[in-house]
């Protein structure tokens, strides 16, 4: 049922206009979204016996983190950069209070096998489901387009073919979402201030400005490479996975090397990176006192 049958059925008329404002659109879209994943990680912790919460809250969590991009874009086309980059930073704001410790990366499951915190088969399962979870974020955020709220989610609700977001070459798209891995997964290990606030407000804003830089702006006009535009910056291969498999213009041997080797390899080399450099001015700060 679209928001005009709705309507029609709670006020007994039909609305003057066809479709909802873009903004109006966005924010049904994003509390939907929300309030999807936050219904049912409470109903996982109500029902769902313990030993396979991890697993269910992760698929969640995944699903959520990666419908929201769905939505994302539409207010990049309507309202540019700087308000696609406050949706994000709100999105990652509310995420960080919500998601209760699960994940919404599968890196971050290799990080854990790396660190021996888990084995092999609880990794594998961890990823696998995870990329289930970014494949029905399609499906969750079909389901919202269904009600036909602006003419894009129209079309996208109906759409049956896409283009891949990979503009430049494999080694290229490889190294940049591992470059886009590598930088998000090491900073969030780093405590970069005494504020809690103000730290997780640099991590946020470090991740907001690699996916406006990667998704929307053409580098061609900053850096003299050719060929050098974006790779839709996901890092995130559930995410990707979700948004991107099938699409016209990469093909599925070329998906996995971007957007799953390439973030894989930077979030495990971000934990490396970290021993050698690691920054934790809070205990520097305690350290400090300490010895005076």
């Amino acid at each position: 049922m679209t928001w005009r049958g709705i309507y029609l059925k709670a006020s007994g008329s039909n609305p003057e206009y066809e479709f909802v404002e873009p903004y109006t659109a966005s924010v049904i879209f994003f509390l939907i979204t929300a309030s999807t994943g936050i219904l049912l990680r409470g109903l996982t912790k109500f029902v769902v016996p313990r030993k396979f919460q991890e697993y269910l809250l992760d698929f969640i969590t995944t699903m959520e983190a990666c419908a929201y991009f769905f939505e994302n874009n539409f207010v990049f086309k309507y309202y540019g950069s700087v308000w696609f980059g406050v949706c994000v930073m709100i999105q990652l704001f509310v995420c960080a209070r919500t998601f209760q410790g699960s994940s919404e990366n599968p890196v971050q499951a290799l990080q854990a096998l790396v660190q021996g915190q888990i084995g092999y088969i609880k990794a594998g399962i961890k990823i696998f489901i995870q990329s289930l979870a970014g494949l029905a974020s399609y499906r969750l955020a079909k389901m919202i387009w269904s009600l036909d709220l602006i003419s894009d989610h129209h079309e996208r609700y109906y759409e049956t073919s896409c283009v891949s977001d990979l503009q430049v070459t494999l080694i290229l798209g490889f190294l940049i979402e591992m470059g886009a891995s590598l930088s998000d997964c090491w900073l969030g290990m780093q405590t970069v201030t005494n504020m809690s606030l103000l730290n997780e407000l640099i991590k946020n804003l470090n991740g907001s400005l690699m996916i406006i830089i990667g998704k929307f702006i053409d580098l061609d006009n900053i850096i003299l490479i050719s060929g050098l535009s974006s790779t839709g910056m996901y890092f995130n291969p559930a995410m990707a996975l979700g948004h991107m498999l099938g699409c016209q213009g990469t093909k599925a041997w070329e998906h996995f090397i971007v957007y799953w080797f390439g973030p894989f390899l930077g979030g495990v080399a971000a934990l490396y990176m970290d021993k050698g450099m690691h920054i934790d001015v809070k205990l520097a700060t305690e350290t400090k006192k300490k010895q005076q």
